[in-house]
């Protein structure tokens, strides 16, 4: 092995060790300075430029995009502090004992995984969980049913059905759905409402402001610009040595997390409205569960499970969880078809 493919194995290894941490620290950062940024330049400088400076039209855009950023950071901070973590209680260890007496097809106990696959050969189908155990005597495979309370073998105790363990949050997650590195903690069953919302008002904000800055980039910053400028590592090669000002590399700068926000915050309110349409949960898709049975009683129930009963237009206006929890407890799941 020469260097260069030594020093990329390095490389490799030192992304997958760091680069979740890495990831955990800055995105929070970044987040708030594209919408502090953003919202300050185009209250300041943008909007009067493009309207004219205390016109109707100014100042409609400065009321929109202000109102904008205002849900978005509200929603940014619940889904930050408002967590799912699974705890072990002898409260929840009795509802273990009642659902196993009640679903005793749902057992804990558990089978290997070798005697399984003989027995089934639809295994990967997604019914079936499969947990390696590292042991003294060696490593076994475990398979247990969807439905069923399963071992964690981190926390060293059962966790309910859809609770699964996140090695960045290191716990247990109720009805887990990802890591979400902007929030610096995971997706679940409490703070997915304000995952949606916050995707929700992430893309009209930036659907709002991205051409408007950049009809302003063109017109007002180009003629000080070269074309290399346009290449975001170069204009901050450019911007070290002295060659470009701050100003215009902090806008091109906020062109391309705007266009990165564009894309991203689109793309998860699609897949989340259809996950939750689906009854499901994106680590379930991502895993490949699509024949999990976790169909909910009816379309208005899955979509409880995560906004409540309440009007769900309110939890687009206010945070509304503690007047309108989830139909479920991540626990017992009395609203799905658990087959």
């Amino acid at each position: 092995m020469n260097l260069k493919q030594r020093c990329i194995v390095k490389f490799k290894v030192f992304c997958n060790k760091h680069g979740p941490t890495i990831l955990n620290f800055i995105s929070p950062l970044w987040f708030l300075n594209c919408v502090i940024g953003v919202n300050y330049v185009a209250d300041t400088i943008i909007w009067d430029y493009l309207y004219g400076a205390g016109t109707w039209m100014s100042l409609t855009a400065k009321c929109i995009s202000t109102f904008m950023s205002f849900e978005m950071i509200i929603n940014w901070i619940f889904l930050c502090t408002v967590r799912s973590t699974y705890v072990n209680t002898e409260d929840n260890n009795r509802k273990r004992l009642e659902h196993e007496k009640n679903f005793p097809q749902f057992n804990s106990d558990g089978i290997l995984y070798e005697e399984l696959k003989e027995r089934r050969p639809t295994l990967g189908t997604g019914n079936w969980s499969v947990i390696t155990h590292h042991k003294p005597e060696g490593v076994t495979r475990t398979a247990y049913p969807y439905w069923s309370w399963k071992p964690c073998v981190v926390c060293s105790f059962h966790k309910p059905p859809r609770c699964h363990h996140c090695p960045m949050c290191n716990e247990c997650v109720l009805k887990r759905d990802h890591h979400c590195f902007f929030a610096r903690q995971c997706i679940g069953l409490y703070n997915q409402r304000f995952f949606v919302v916050f995707n929700f008002w992430s893309t009209c904000l930036t659907v709002l402001v991205a051409p408007q800055i950049i009809y302003y980039t063109y017109s007002a910053i180009w003629p000080t610009m070269t074309i290399g400028d346009l290449f975001l590592p170069w204009t901050l090669m450019r911007f070290i040595l002295g060659f470009t000002p701050f100003y215009t590399f902090y806008i091109i700068l906020q062109v391309y997390s705007i266009i990165f926000f564009i894309l991203t915050a689109g793309t998860f309110l699609y897949e989340q409205i259809k996950c939750i349409d689906m009854g499901l949960t994106s680590f379930e898709t991502d895993n490949k569960a699509d024949d999990i049975k976790t169909e909910c009683k009816s379309r208005y129930e899955k979509f409880a499970c995560v906004f409540g009963r309440r009007p769900i237009i309110i939890n687009f206006l206010i945070p509304f969880h503690w007047m309108s929890p989830p139909a479920d407890d991540g626990i017992s799941w009395d609203t799905m078809k658990k087959e």
